[in-house]
């Protein structure tokens, strides 16, 4: 199964700076998610594809020092960068996951490539479009490079060529499906946009320890925040995927210019 995984990624993050890099025993979110993935039996190669902001040469030196394969594009049009990344190590089966997902579960990872591999569809997600039951952080997209192209040629909203997907899900031009499970997480999260997600993935490391954060599963980690309530107090006020909303205000001022 020939399935690369392009990961966004940046240093520059207006809700947390630096984030994917913020260091803890000697791990970061970013080095996290690479082991984590690399577990996984079908990925073939991990990319990295990040700015050619200067901030960004600290994403790239990481890459180097851990001979990960990288590509430097566009800040603002992350579509753009997906897909000329995608181009250029002529990716065809695409796993999508944002650097800010560091514990991705790769058995689900492995269970969504099977699925993939099976139906004939164009894009496969467990977390769009929402709702949603699988806990934030667990985010996993994959399409092929056609449909990427696709989507790249005729997406015009600032909100589909800042989020790379969106045009796929949602202007009914291809084959999707979702994939779903009978428990609803959607309450859980384990993505890190403020600095107290941060900490709670550090309590998380102290917990499971810096040997076995790589494998545990989504359910060990739903399990232990269970018992750790106080820990995740602090997120009751924050929405899944609040990025959006300046995006669409973009699509709103953008409409009324055209």
């Amino acid at each position: 199964m020939n399935f690369d995984t392009i990961i966004q990624a940046r240093m520059n993050s207006s809700r947390l700076p630096n984030k994917i890099l913020l260091n803890y025993k000697n791990l970061t979110p970013l080095s996290i998610l690479i082991k984590r993935l690399k577990k996984s039996k079908h990925l073939k190669r991990i990319i990295i594809a990040t700015t050619k902001k200067k901030i960004d040469n600290r994403i790239v030196k990481f890459c180097k020092e851990n001979k990960i394969f990288f590509f430097r594009g566009d800040e603002n049009n992350v579509l753009k960068r997906y897909y000329l990344a995608a181009k250029k190590f002529k990716v065809k089966k695409i796993i999508r996951i944002t650097s800010d997902c560091p514990l991705i579960d790769y058995r689900i990872l492995d269970n969504m490539i099977k699925n993939f591999t099976k139906k004939k569809i164009d894009y496969y997600s467990n977390s769009l479009p929402l709702p949603c039951k699988y806990p934030d952080g667990m985010d996993i997209e994959i399409f092929t490079f056609k449909t990427l192209k696709k989507t790249f040629k005729k997406a015009i909203l600032p909100s589909e060529k800042e989020h790379v997907t969106n045009y796929m899900w949602k202007k009914n031009n291809f084959r999707i499906r979702k994939k779903n499970i009978k428990e609803d997480l959607s309450n859980y999260r384990f993505t890190i946009d403020y600095k107290k997600d941060f900490t709670f993935l550090c309590k998380i490391i102290d917990n499971f320890g810096t040997d076995k954060i790589e494998s545990i599963s989504m359910k060990e980690l739903v399990n232990f925040t269970k018992k750790n309530l106080d820990l995740i107090s602090y997120q009751k006020k924050i929405k899944r995927n609040q990025g959006w909303k300046s995006s669409l205000i973009k699509d709103k001022k953008f409409l009324l210019t055209t």
